[in-house]
């Protein structure tokens, strides 16, 4: 059900996506994007699942120079995505395949690092999913997340869930009724994760499936998290 309602959400407003998200995270869904690709060092081989329209799948390719292998559920994103790796004149860099991040179709131990980015609020079972992240990981390799956050101080809070409930509806209402769904959906859907798995709940997961050494950082005044570690072995 839950990949469902990922194909559902998105597949409708692939061709605009990246343009759109930039615009309705004030600007700051790119800062975040780099941000995250910064944690990591340099790379043979990476995963980076829930890829959509391959952008941290290219920047990873442009920044550490080894192959990655970007996967999503839905494959209008993923369409998307190989014009832009082409457009990017990577395709020989970075190959994108269709799957489930819950059952990923690569052997164990395989990539030296994992990126994924707004995933967990969208599968059925997060510490399942993140177990299987872990599997194709090598021991010694680096998983890195990027996630929405909920700011932790009360004001920024308070602005964060009027954005979020009012105006990011609003906003969205008037580019077309795909994001209109995407704007009513994102506010509700972060706050229902994290009062299910706090974000130390999250650190948990990652360190039951053998994930060490686990830092956060929030960015954008908490707007954003991204969690990094390291597999044990």
């Amino acid at each position: 059900m839950a990949n469902e309602l990922a194909q559902d959400l998105f597949g409708g407003i692939s061709d605009s996506y990246d343009r759109w998200a930039q615009i309705l995270s004030l600007g700051q869904y790119l800062r975040w994007r780099s941000a995250l690709v910064a944690k990591a060092g340099p790379s043979t081989m990476v995963l980076d699942v829930s890829t959509g329209r391959a952008g941290v799948a290219i920047a990873a390719a442009r920044q550490w120079g080894g192959h990655v292998i970007g996967l999503d559920v839905t494959r209008p994103m993923l369409l998307g995505g190989r014009r832009a790796v082409v457009n990017a004149g990577l395709e020989e860099r970075v190959w994108l395949v269709q799957g489930r991040a819950e059952d990923l179709p690569f052997p164990d131990r395989a990539f030296d690092t994992l990126l994924f980015t707004f995933l967990l609020r969208y599968v059925s079972d997060p510490e399942a999913t993140v177990r299987e992240m872990a599997r194709v990981l090598k021991p010694g390799g680096q998983m890195l997340s990027l996630e929405f956050g909920v700011p932790p101080r009360a004001f920024w809070r308070w602005l964060w869930r009027s954005y979020t409930r009012a105006v990011l509806p609003a906003a969205t209402s008037l580019v077309s009724p795909g994001w209109k769904r995407v704007g009513s959906f994102l506010g509700p859907s972060i706050s229902r994760f994290y009062k299910r798995y706090p974000l130390d709940a999250i650190k948990q997961m990652w360190a039951r499936s053998g994930i060490i050494s686990i830092e956060t950082e929030m960015v954008s005044l908490g707007g954003a998290v991204i969690m990094w570690g390291t597999k044990k072995g």
